[in-house]
């Protein structure tokens, strides 16, 4: 799915929501030179700040696949599951800590990343009800944000492929891929 693109199967009220979402994330025009935007090295700051965040985070969550087959495997019982899915909650939960952490100094890196943090406190609430619906097989209340966090990850990578080409700033080679794919693991397998 890495290649897929998954915002062309996206209902047209949707990909409405996004355009408008991304108008306003991007807010009015600068009034000053100064409010113009970053420059290159307030760019590669954030990038090299996030990297190491956002590289953990997907490590981290190819984790759950494989634990959720074990589950529906039935190698592992429910509370295993649970008790592991809770672990990886808690390891999820530091990079959520660090993402909210990182507050830009630049005004514009800053309205980039804070919807972008968001996803993170989205996708930590799914993992924790996730581990807590493992043991019951009780699925109704898992939240449903998967697609809003895969609008505001493309939202994120989009505005920033656009600073590093206009900054001429190298970004790296796998940011491409946010976005797209899985976002959220699945106890019902891909």
């Amino acid at each position: 799915m890495v290649g897929a693109r998954p915002w062309l199967r996206l209902p047209g009220r949707l990909i409405l929501a996004v355009a408008l979402l991304g108008a306003f994330l991007a807010g009015p025009a600068p009034a000053t030179a100064a409010a113009a935007g970053p420059a290159a090295a307030d760019l590669q700051g954030y990038v090299a700040a996030v990297e190491p965040i956002r590289d953990g985070v997907n490590r981290l969550l190819d984790t759950a696949d494989p634990l959720l087959a074990r589950w529906r495997e039935h190698r592992i019982t429910g509370t295993q599951a649970a008790a592991a899915m809770e672990a990886l909650e808690q390891r999820f939960a530091a990079y959520t800590a660090q993402i909210a952490a990182l507050v830009p100094a630049d005004p514009t890196l800053r309205r980039i990343n804070a919807p972008y943090a968001h996803t993170y406190l989205l996708e930590d609430a799914y993992l924790r009800a996730l581990a807590d619906a493992l043991p019951t097989r009780a699925f109704g209340s898992l939240p449903r944000t998967a697609e809003q966090q895969r609008a505001t990850i493309v939202i994120w990578r989009n505005q920033l492929e656009a600073l590093g080409h206009a900054l001429h700033v190298a970004l790296p080679r796998d940011l491409e891929r946010a976005g797209r794919g899985d976002i959220a693991p699945s106890p019902f397998g891909s």
